[in-house]
């Protein structure tokens, strides 16, 4: 039953773990722009959701209740990390 278990479930998930969770410095330049571009299209669909779900009841941060401004915060820092290692790369100025 564990040998059954490893390989059907530890292994694919060590594997996939191995090949999605690249650190932003080894992304390639085309890598990193489509994935802080996909982040960005993210955060604006999260805020886009949040705001119409929380029209009628304002909130602690922007008027998102405390889920969303979490989700927010969290994606917020992504960018922050792909952002600087753009500018280290040179893509923005």
């Amino acid at each position: 039953m564990c040998k059954k278990l490893i390989v059907i479930v530890l292994i694919p998930v060590f594997l996939f773990a191995c090949t999605a969770f690249k650190s932003v410095e080894k992304l390639t330049d085309k890598e990193l722009i489509d994935k802080y571009y996909k982040t960005d299209l993210n955060l604006y669909m999260v805020k886009r959701d949040a705001g119409k779900t929380n029209l009628s009841k304002p909130g602690g941060d922007g008027g998102y209740g405390s889920m969303d401004a979490e989700k927010v915060k969290k994606i917020e820092d992504k960018l922050a990390i792909m952002r600087q290692e753009l500018i280290k790369r040179g893509y923005i100025p």
